[in-house]
């Protein structure tokens, strides 16, 4: 299938000269939703990226805003299933929150991610965020379990000119499925994804452009193929097998090409994020990347400060010191950022624990990695 080998060329070269997970919709959004302002700030941020800049010059042209940290799921490898706060308070982002964060920046990104540790279809204030960021002629992405799609909802997706939407189905039954995704109904959510590629096709519309998303364990990876046919006979635009970040061995996939490598995972050694990303919790915490997770490790909150006040303030110019130091030499000096021992130890940090919060086991040892230090130990378990 062409579209197939399409999607897996741009993940590859994403991967191999971006070293990021640039995606399809990355792409589309670039080709699309460029302006003369825009395209000025992307040679900025480039240059920035390029000559690894502390004082940035340039704005982020991703923007990822969490409009809620809230899940109904229970999804054994996910903090927020797990029942973790981070630190924070649980709660979703207000409309008006949202508005004051894209007038600040929408004029100079191209690009809206609206999840990252919670259901966004739990905010009833999502639809009109996705809205306004039309508005602003920002290209809209959303990820969601799709246990909250209803038909009705599925209409005003559509209606509200989402770009991209990508739904989470572990599996092509219950019992696989709801082996990881805990309290979720495949069958549902398997009837709200039809209903949503029936809703777009009386519309006569090619958007959302629809991804199913699939992560591949051991209990599920025979189920991958089929997954992959009964999803295209459904019209589905695109489906991903989706490699798991688990610190249990034993739900890892037996096949190498749906294994993910825990060290190192995206080249995290030449990370541009704090250049090109704006990650925003939906307490309003303004995090160096999408990955981090604890409210201790933010940058700053935008629910107290402006964009332009946060954006080039003493952590992110550590941040970025960081990143030039140790591109340049291997070496970095001490520090108590999260950016460092993410750096140091080539692992991303959402997937091992930084905090006593809670126990995080990988195969049979424990990782604990000290929230002052970027020392990371493996204690044999007992």
């Amino acid at each position: 299938m062409i579209r197939k080998h399409l999607f897996q060329l741009v993940n590859w070269i994403s991967r191999r000269f971006f070293a990021s997970r640039l995606s399809y919709a990355h792409v589309e959004s670039f080709l699309f939703h460029s302006s003369l302002r825009r395209l000025w700030n992307l040679l900025q941020v480039m240059l920035d990226v390029r000559l690894r800049r502390t004082v940035a010059r340039g704005k982020p042209y991703v923007l990822i805003l969490e409009t809620t940290n809230i899940c109904n799921l229970q999804c054994p490898f996910c903090l927020t299933g797990k029942g973790v706060s981070g630190g924070r308070e649980k709660r979703h982002m207000s409309f008006d929150e949202a508005r004051a964060i894209l007038d600040d920046v929408a004029a100079t990104a191209y690009f809206l991610q609206l999840y990252t540790w919670g259901e966004p279809l739990l905010n009833k204030d999502t639809l009109k965020i996705i809205e306004y960021a039309k508005s602003k002629d920002l290209y809209v992405m959303l990820s969601t379990n799709g246990t909250a799609m209803t038909s009705a909802y599925c209409r005003q997706l559509v209606d509200a000119r989402l770009d991209y939407i990508m739904v989470a189905i572990d599996g092509n039954n219950q019992t696989t499925y709801a082996h990881y995704r805990r309290g979720g109904d495949f069958e549902k959510v398997m009837g709200n994804l039809q209903a949503l590629l029936a809703e777009r096709s009386a519309k006569g519309r090619h958007r959302p452009f629809v991804e199913w998303q699939f992560i591949v364990f051991r209990h599920n990876e025979h189920e991958v193929e089929a997954a992959e046919s009964r999803a295209y006979a459904m019209g589905v635009d695109k489906f991903t097998p989706l490699p798991a970040y688990v610190e249990d061995e034993a739900w890892l996939p037996k096949s190498a090409k749906y294994r993910a490598e825990p060290f190192n995972p995206e080249r995290i050694v030449n990370c541009t994020r704090p250049w090109t990303h704006l990650n925003v919790r939906a307490d309003g915490g303004m995090a160096p990347c999408c990955y981090e997770f604890f409210k201790k490790d933010d940058f700053g909150n935008l629910r107290i400060q402006r964009f332009s006040v946060l954006w080039n303030n003493a952590l992110f110019q550590e941040s970025r010191k960081l990143i030039r130091q140790f591109t340049r030499t291997g070496r970095m000096d001490d520090s108590r950022l999260i950016c460092h021992g993410c750096l140091k130890s080539g692992m991303r940090p959402s997937f091992f624990e930084i905090n006593a919060e809670t126990p995080r086991v990988e195969g049979r040892r424990q990782i604990v990695v000290s929230p002052l230090s970027d020392q990371v130990t493996r204690d044999a378990a007992s």
